[in-house]
């Protein structure tokens, strides 16, 4: 029995971030090993001037915007959402069972979460995130779901970051 309780908070420490709780490197490799990409959007997000939170404010203040960025995508997603943070101030978002019809509403949690993140009635700096978004049925394979979300996520960064670019196969 002790095993087993010692095996469940190993697996959870394995593929979870110890800061944030989200699920880390580890954790979104085995989500996304068993994502039904035919239903599944993912949004790869940046932190638009988090080095210039961590320079200005310090990393204590630079790790509570981290935290809040992780409690801001978990209120704005549903429960069977995985939300990931793959490594210093990008995350990942796995929205399952959504067809790719529900562009609109991706659309318009990325602008709720970018509202709630300028709030900064927490004391905390306001940011805000950038998104390049990809729906499954786009990519044969998992391995271009991450390169294909890469793509847009530049292509808003480029155009001025807060916001949001779904992915455009090259004609």
């Amino acid at each position: 029995m002790n095993y087993t309780i010692g095996k469940v908070v190993l697996n959870y420490k394995a593929s979870h971030d110890e800061l944030t709780g989200a699920y880390n490197r580890t954790g979104y490799d085995l989500l996304l090993s068993s994502m039904d990409l035919k239903t599944t959007f993912m949004l790869l997000i940046d932190v638009d001037n988090f080095k210039g939170i961590n320079d200005t404010y310090g990393h204590e203040t630079g790790d509570r915007v981290l935290k809040k960025i992780v409690a801001v995508l978990n209120k704005n997603f549903r429960s069977d959402d995985y939300v990931c943070r793959l490594g210093g101030d990008e995350f990942a978002v796995f929205m399952v069972h959504a067809e790719e019809h529900l562009r609109d509403l991706v659309a318009s949690k990325v602008g709720q979460i970018n509202r709630q993140l300028a709030d900064t009635s927490d004391s905390l700096p306001g940011t805000s995130i950038s998104v390049g978004i990809i729906h499954g049925t786009q990519v044969n394979n998992r391995e271009d779901l991450y390169k294909c979300a890469d793509e847009s996520l530049y292509a808003i960064k480029r155009d001025g970051k807060n916001g949001y670019a779904f992915y455009k196969a090259e004609a």
